[in-house]
């Protein structure tokens, strides 16, 4: 079976929180583990006598855990997406013990496999499956759309996970507030959805979407047990966002981009955002060191160290700077509008020839990113013909 499965950036929390998130999740799939019921585990989370233990993930596509969208705009990932780890494998605050199951101080390397991820429009279906290695064959599992998962629930759930009253189950179960939908499914002999999973009608938003095993087992007292395979997030944005530009352009010439968000309404107020990034540089290597305090836990994207971005507010210069530092002088360019202003310039003079991904994005007060666009485009050398 054949396999694959602009930056916004004013709302500076939102970012934040999510690249949290993504830290995190890398850091909880990324061991290797050898095909067996106790390897398929690579890390657990208890608190209070409950406990979720999450799935392994490799670089495959066939069997690699991964839950694969399809229906949307495919936005291309940086290449590669890599992320490193090293320090402790066991952290307890609180009441709340997580573990890795790896030798203490190892590192561990691993690189996402997939080069693009979905994001929709208001009114596109969502349709995802999952690819799981075959050592899930034939189980029955639970497949959970939850609504706000993406930022939000990743807040709310390190607020509890620091509250000792707080059990597991009201933030990995069912939900305490039915924002969720719980659809039931068998694997196949490959340890594959069996078919695709369709939603429909979904409002804008952020979600989440979590594979577990359907025999959830509650012990005494009613302690809970999860097994989680797999998660991944999406977006619905509010509007379908255009772009035009121009697909060559001379080196040293500016690069004017005129955006426009489709059925947005007239008197609204938006913010608009251009990033072109050459494709060679467009990558992001996390690398994570900790001894399992927040002092001596070091996060840096391509070599930046992200204390050193110097992002305390949603000023646009201190955002663009700090992009500016992480993708490189001489890679790319940014630019955020004014509000409502829906052409910008992008500076080129010192970005060199080659091949450019543009990405597009704009941003509503109250509601987030609502229209995103990604577009492909080539600087020329002077002198030469458009190919």
């Amino acid at each position: 079976m054949k396999k694959k499965i602009g930056t916004n950036g004013i709302d500076m929390s939102k970012c934040k929180l999510t690249f949290a998130a993504l830290i995190c999740i890398f850091a909880l799939i990324s061991v290797s583990a050898a095909v067996s019921e106790k390897g398929l585990w690579v890390a657990s989370i208890e608190k209070n006598g409950d406990s979720v233990v999450f799935a392994d993930h490799d670089d495959s596509q066939d069997e690699g855990g991964w839950i694969q969208l399809s229906g949307g705009q495919e936005i291309q990932l940086p290449q590669p997406l890599s992320f490193i780890y090293n320090g402790t494998n066991c952290v307890e605050k609180a009441g709340t013990v997580v573990k890795l199951n790896k030798e203490n101080n190892t590192e561990v390397k691993y690189t996402y496999p997939y080069s693009t991820h979905p994001f929709y429009t208001d009114g596109q279906k969502v349709t995802m499956t999952y690819n799981g290695p075959s050592a899930f064959k034939n189980q029955k599992v639970n497949v959970y759309l939850v609504n706000g998962s993406s930022v939000s629930s990743v807040k709310k759930a390190i607020v509890l996970a620091g509250n000792e009253s707080i059990n597991l189950g009201q933030i990995f179960g069912e939900g305490t507030d039915n924002s969720y939908i719980k659809l039931c499914a068998t694997l196949d002999k490959c340890g594959d959805l069996s078919k695709p999973i369709t939603f429909y009608s979904l409002k804008p938003g952020s979600y989440g979407i979590i594979v577990t095993l359907a025999d959830d087992k509650y012990k005494e007292n009613t302690s809970m047990e999860k097994k989680v395979l797999s998660a991944t997030g999406f977006e619905i944005v509010n509007y379908e966002l255009k772009t035009k530009a121009d697909n060559n352009i001379k080196e040293g010439d500016n690069l004017d981009v005129t955006m426009s968000l489709k059925k947005a309404p007239a008197d609204g107020e938006f913010t608009y955002g251009a990033l072109l990034i050459n494709e060679e540089a467009y990558k992001a290597e996390i690398n994570v060191s900790s001894n399992g305090t927040i002092k001596g836990t070091n996060v840096s994207v391509n070599d930046v160290d992200l204390r050193d971005l110097g992002i305390s507010s949603t000023n646009k210069s201190e955002l663009t700077n700090a992009v500016q530092t992480l993708i490189g002088e001489g890679n790319g360019t940014i630019s955020i509008s004014d509000k409502n202003q829906d052409t910008l310039s992008l500076t080129t003079f010192d970005l060199l020839p080659g091949k450019y991904l543009l990405f597009t994005g704009a941003y509503e007060p109250g509601k987030g990113l609502v229209g995103i666009d990604q577009e492909k485009l080539t600087i020329s050398t002077k002198g030469t013909s458009p190919i």
